[in-house]
């Protein structure tokens, strides 16, 4: 009789999570259901495998699904497909649930909506790599391509809850034409629980909403390539944190902004809408800006104030001629001692401009609002 050879199980669930990795399963459940169960699939949960998790638009598919579980909800990238009639889905989930744990890679590497219909998500969202690890290889994109995406969640289970765990990740690239919130109600933290430098990248026409009541906490450079970033909150984009800009608009939203050095590298704008805010930039004098410029608009003297560094060295006079203030009837900009930027009639004036305007400065700033 042949002698048997025996495969060890380990090397079966291996071999069975290669075949399903890069497959995917689509929802079909016509009534409230939970994600895990088997029949609301036309393949088997995403989970398995993992693989890509797609959410047809279909007007008679149940739009409500429950996460439900202390344990994270893995997929191999979210996919929201458009059919006429559709509307949006809602994730939610017990006020513990782990949420889901997406992995990098596969057909869409993140997360989707190809659907006019907003999809929201009131379950916190965890990056991982392709393999199911922290790291630099969880960086993914999110892509707003036809609908807009709202993430609300809040894992209150572990010690450092999130909304957004980069977990490691390089960057998170937010794109497309639509609106992409974190924060609209809830907490909306973005936490980095893996160490490491990491940032957010804002690609796309669509503008990027980072409010909520906690702070976001991870640490790294953002960019801003593209579309809008409007925050709804103190530091939205991680105290300290460095920003590259180039074709865009900030929008600190009437709260305090402290951030690591500017870089510019194309025609960007710092937008102080309504509401009074503090933005202050670190020292950003060894930066090479080029020929890039910053539009300062709806700044109010006395009430906004822009900050470089914390003395006259915080620009050189290449950049301050580079940073322009249209709505003040002054187009270009000087800095004070204490590293304040105001604008000043022409460059060649800014010593006895920059003098009087400090003096009103700090003579008219009121309370700014922070959080």
């Amino acid at each position: 009789m042949p002698k048997a050879h025996l495969i060890p199980v380990g090397v079966i669930l291996l071999s069975l999570g290669a075949v399903n990795a890069n497959g995917d399963t689509a929802w079909k459940s016509t009534s409230s259901s939970d994600w895990t169960l088997v029949a609301n699939w036309t393949n088997s949960p995403p989970s398995v495998g993992p693989q890509l998790a797609i959410h047809p638009g279909t007007a008679t598919l149940q739009r409500s699904v429950f996460l439900g579980g202390s344990i994270g909800r893995e997929t191999l990238g979210m996919r929201f497909d458009l059919t006429a009639g559709g509307v949006g889905y809602t994730f939610a989930g017990l006020p513990a649930v782990s949420g889901f744990f997406v992995r990098a890679g596969g057909t869409v590497n993140g997360i989707v909506n190809n659907d006019d219909s907003t999809q929201t998500f009131n379950v916190p969202i965890k990056l991982l790599d392709n393999s199911g690890l922290a790291g630099s290889g969880a960086a993914m994109t999110w892509n707003a391509a036809a609908g807009n995406m709202v993430f609300n969640g809040n894992n209150t289970a572990p010690a450092t809850p999130w909304t957004i765990n980069l977990n490691g990740a390089s960057a998170l690239t937010i794109d497309g034409a639509f609106n992409v919130s974190v924060g609209t109600s809830g907490a909306g933290q973005i936490v980095n629980t893996a160490g490491g430098a990491t940032g957010i990248i804002k690609n796309g026409t669509g503008t990027l909403f980072l409010g909520g009541t906690a702070a976001n906490t991870f640490s790294g450079v953002n960019t801003l390539n593209a579309g809008r970033i409007t925050a709804g909150k103190a530091d939205a984009l991680g105290a300290g944190n460095a920003l590259v800009m180039a074709v865009g608009t900030f929008e600190p939203g009437g709260f305090n902004q402290m951030l690591g050095t500017l870089d510019l590298d194309g025609a960007a704008t710092l937008d102080f809408g309504t509401g009074a805010a503090a933005v202050s930039f670190a020292n950003s004098s060894t930066l090479d800006w080029g020929s890039a410029s910053l539009i300062v608009a709806n700044w109010t003297s006395g009430v906004d104030t822009l900050r470089f560094g914390t003395d006259d060295t915080g620009l050189t006079e290449w950049q301050l001629h580079h940073i322009y203030f249209p709505d003040s009837g002054f187009n270009f900009a000087g800095i004070d001692a204490n590293g304040y930027i105001v604008p000043i009639p022409e460059p060649g004036t800014t010593a006895m401009v920059v003098g009087g305007l400090s003096l009103l400065l700090l003579g008219r700033r009121k309370g700014l609002r922070s959080s």
